[in-house]
C-alpha cells in the first residue's frame, strides 16, 4: 500500500509542478503585475512555490540517492518522505528572494538572512520539530 501511495504522490507532485510552470509562463508572457492585481500576484507567488517545490523535491531525491549509494544504505520509502520534507522547506528560499526583490532589490544581508533561515528550518526538519 505504501509503494502505491509514494508512486501516486510522485505523479501528483510532477503534475502539479508542470501545471504551475505552465501557469507561470502564461502569466509572465500575457499579463503584468498592474493588470492582474493583488489576487494575480498571490497566484503568481503560490504557483512559483509549487514549481520550486517540484524542483526542490527532485533535487533532494537526487542528493539522498547519491548519498545513500555512497553509504550503501539507500531506502526508497524513507527517501521519499525525507526528500518531501526537505523540499517543502527549501522551496521557500526562491520565493522569499523573489518577494524581497519585488520591494526594490536584494542586498547581501538579505541573502545571508534567507540562507540562515533556510539552515535553521532544515535543522528543525532534521530533528522532526517541523
Amino acid at each position: 500500500m505504501r509503494m502505491c501511495y509514494n508512486s501516486l504522490m510522485n505523479k501528483l507532485l510532477l503534475i502539479v509542478s508542470a501545471l504551475a510552470a505552465m501557469i507561470l509562463l502564461t502569466m509572465m508572457f500575457l499579463t503584468s503585475p498592474s493588470t492582474v492585481g493583488p489576487v494575480g500576484v498571490l497566484v503568481f507567488f503560490t504557483t512559483s512555490y509549487l514549481f520550486f517545490l517540484g524542483l526542490a523535491v527532485f533535487s533532494c531525491r537526487l542528493f539522498f540517492m547519491f548519498r545513500g549509494k555512497l553509504n550503501k544504505a539507500w531506502k526508497s520509502a524513507s527517501l521519499d518522505k525525507k526528500s518531501l520534507r526537505y523540499g517543502l522547506v527549501i522551496a521557500l528560499a526562491p520565493v522569499i528572494l523573489m518577494l524581497i526583490g519585488s520591494f526594490g532589490g536584494i542586498s547581501i544581508a538579505e541573502v545571508v538572512l534567507t540562507v540562515l533561515i533556510e539552515v535553521l528550518l532544515c535543522f528543525l526538519t532534521s530533528r522532526n520539530v517541523i
